[in-house]
């Protein structure tokens, strides 16, 4: 049975492209603190910049930044945790809720991280002028709005 034409294909997907790019970038970031040294995946780092950015969040505010699962956070929360990167405190005006700190040792930590991983983007990016890397950033930005429920 023959497939009617169409003009799609995958270098024209938005989604594929972006999917692409994150694992091309999760490979490479995971391979350099592995040589560096730096105990800790991309997908940790992920979570401790967005501390990094504003500590003392709501695990929940972290878990919508990083679009996890709740049970997915916790589960990243409590490794970091065991490994003295971050502190979970209750939050003073819900006990229910759990306020994530980076610790001394996890800033240390993001020092580190962020030089290598900020250098990897650079490496990324070379080459592509500042207003296309902005376009590229408010597509991706509108895309993802455009899906948040």
């Amino acid at each position: 049975m023959k497939r009617p034409p169409t003009d799609y294909t995958l270098d024209k997907s938005l989604g594929y492209l972006a999917a692409r790019f994150s694992r091309v970038l999760l490979r490479r970031i995971n391979a350099g603190l592995t040589q560096s040294g730096l105990a800790i995946t991309a997908e940790q780092y992920s979570f401790l910049v967005q501390l990094w950015d504003r500590n003392g969040l709501p695990q929940g505010v972290l878990a919508d930044k990083t679009a996890k699962d709740k049970t997915t956070m916790a589960r990243l929360a409590a490794g970091l945790e065991s490994r003295g990167f971050i502190a979970r405190l209750p939050s003073p005006s819900d006990a229910r809720e759990r306020l994530v700190f980076l610790t001394d040792e996890g800033k240390r930590l993001m020092d580190e991280a962020t030089v290598l991983v900020r250098g990897i983007l650079a490496e990324a990016q070379q080459g592509i002028d500042e207003t296309r890397l902005e376009i590229c950033r408010d597509v991706l930005r509108s895309a993802c709005l455009n899906l948040h429920t």
